[in-house]
């Protein structure tokens, strides 16, 4: 423990004492002291030493320390970003939670994912920064299962993989959103960890609730399936319908319907939004992870294999879960989610945010392809500059400018992979639109609040901080997919947008232009890039209903 120090003076005394205390509470330790001297001060002969002082944090408390700090950064960005990720769904999953108190029916909606809504609903009560902060908890979460998942796997510098959470770009925009992406990750990343564990009847239970965050959770269940066949965890595999037998019980008692989450389901089988490139998700991955951890993440991959071609490797339960888990979790998702656009199946969009469920597992397999890499120094000294030189270029290229480029096939390889304040987490600009539309509404109607408004885009309940969910107050645009202006009541303020109308709804600027029942009121514009004011410009106009 600690060296026998000649206590020559009080003060001294003192300073020992101090030093143990900041031993018990931050694990400062005083090493042997290299050398005494005898010095005369004020007549009196004193002893100084000349000690040494190193800092020794565990593993696990600089894991916490990290958590710690990177928690507290997002919520100070929660705090003051005006962003909420996208104008769409985001928007719509806060009011689906936001107005479940009101509308219990909300909490069985397939489209808003009914786990989801549950577990945001009081969160949202505190409005879209109470959203945002739940989502924060959630990352936090699911970054300190990261952490334990590394440990389990006996990876080195397992703190590293909450840095490589939070080091994740899109990971880290996503937090300040409505968006089920999130929850998901933290179901996903809870069950590989209980797998780890040895908790695999838990393990089971929890990811049977995945499809009830998001849809592709289905996709798990059946990897689950094959792991558990695998471990010969039989008595298991009735545990994969426990989410669904749960909620189609609600169903039948609420809805009188015991098989409302297929007769209810939101997505056709054919995607009105057509479709696109089978490497469309792949080309994303660095937008999602960032260049340094897409590099990091494909040795990881190429680790995985090598060892997959030993046979002995296949008799360890750690690297079957690794295997299967969660490199066979991440190419099951991002393949079905590439297929799905490619093809144009289950109303797929092509969006690529939905692979930021996958980050913590990305984290899991970047550290690995690390943790291979630096052996490639055989001295400890390198190793750790490997370890510091990873951390350096993170946050380099996190916080450089946009390393992208457009591949021959006309991919978009690497935009958005660093975090930019104003593109990331200013206001966006159709957002920006409805404030000044709804603003002007105000100032033109002081008693607007009387009039029905009929809107596409979410976002103007918000502004306007109206129910979404009565019909009396919002009537709808729209009756079976089709445009149904016939239904909207007289007096109504119709808000058009240039996204949701047009493309949703099927309501082009003109049609209500040319319909003379109607009366445009309002109308502007605004650039969708602020740094292209030339390139595209975002519309949005209001028009008043006169007579039926």
């Amino acid at each position: 423990m600690y060296t026998e120090l000649i206590k020559s003076s009080a003060s001294y005394s003192l300073a020992v004492r101090i030093f143990v205390i900041l031993h018990d509470i931050c694990m400062i330790y005083i090493t042997k002291p290299d050398s005494q001297t005898t010095v005369s001060q004020d007549n009196y002969p004193v002893i100084s030493y000349d000690l040494k002082v190193r800092l020794v944090i565990s593993a696990h408390r600089m894991a916490l320390l990290l958590l710690v700090l990177l928690f507290g950064t997002s919520v100070v960005v929660a705090c003051i970003t005006k962003n909420t990720y996208d104008g769409g769904d985001s928007i719509y999953h806060y009011l689906f939670a936001h107005y479940a108190l009101q509308h219990p029916e909300n909490l069985l909606n397939a489209w808003a994912k009914p786990l989801f809504t549950l577990l945001a609903t009081l969160p949202a009560q505190g409005g879209f920064l109470g959203m945002k902060l739940f989502q924060c908890v959630v990352v936090a979460v699911s970054s300190w299962l990261t952490y334990r998942i590394a440990r389990h796997f006996q990876l080195p510098w397992p703190a590293l993989a909450i840095v490589f959470c939070y080091g994740a770009p899109d990971y880290f925009r996503i937090q300040f959103s409505g968006l089920t992406e999130p929850l998901f990750g933290l179901i996903l990343v809870g069950a590989v960890f209980l797998a780890l564990a040895n908790r695999p009847y838990w393990s089971v239970s929890l990811i049977s609730w995945l499809p009830f965050v998001r849809s592709e959770g289905v996709l798990m269940l059946g990897i689950w399936g094959l792991y558990m066949i695998w471990q010969r965890q039989w008595r298991t595999l009735p545990l994969l319908l426990l989410g669904y037998a749960i909620y189609s019980i609600m169903g039948g008692i609420f809805l009188g319907d015991f098989a409302w989450l297929f007769t209810n389901n939101p997505y056709s089988f054919h995607s009105q939004y057509g479709h696109g490139r089978w490497l469309h998700f792949l080309e994303h991955v660095p937008t999602l992870l960032g260049w340094v951890l897409t590099l990091l993440y494909i040795a990881g991959g190429v680790r995985t294999v090598r060892r997959a071609l030993i046979p002995t490797q296949w008799s360890g339960r750690l690297f079957r879960t690794e295997l299967l888990l969660v490199h066979g979790s991440i190419v099951v998702f991002i393949s079905a989610q590439s297929a799905f656009w490619a093809l144009g199946l289950f109303g797929s969009f092509g969006m690529t945010r939905v692979l930021t469920v996958l980050t913590p597992l990305f984290a899991v397999a970047a550290l690995s392809g690390l943790a291979w890499l630096s052996q490639l120094t055989p001295e400890p000294t390198g190793r750790r500059w490997s370890m510091v030189g990873t951390i350096a270029a993170l946050i380099f290229m996190l916080f450089s400018r946009d390393h992208g480029f457009v591949n021959d096939g006309g991919g978009l390889i690497g935009y958005h992979s660093n975090l930019h304040w104003r593109r990331d987490f200013q206001q966006l600009t159709d957002l920006q639109l409805a404030d000044k539309a709804t603003k002007w509404l105000r100032g033109h109607d002081s008693h607007w609040a009387w009039h029905p408004l009929a809107f596409e885009h979410t976002y103007y309940a918000v502004a306007l901080n109206i129910d979404l969910f009565d019909p009396t107050i919002r009537p709808s645009l729209t009756r079976n997919w089709s445009p149904y202006l016939d239904g909207i009541p007289s007096g109504t303020y119709v808000f058009w947008d240039g996204w949701f109308c047009p493309v949703e709804a099927h309501i082009p600027l003109d049609m209500l232009e040319k319909d003379s029942r109607f009366k445009k009121l309002w109308q502007d514009s605004i650039p969708m890039y602020p740094d292209m004011p030339n390139y595209i410009h975002y519309k949005a106009a209001i028009f008043e209903k006169t007579r039926l």
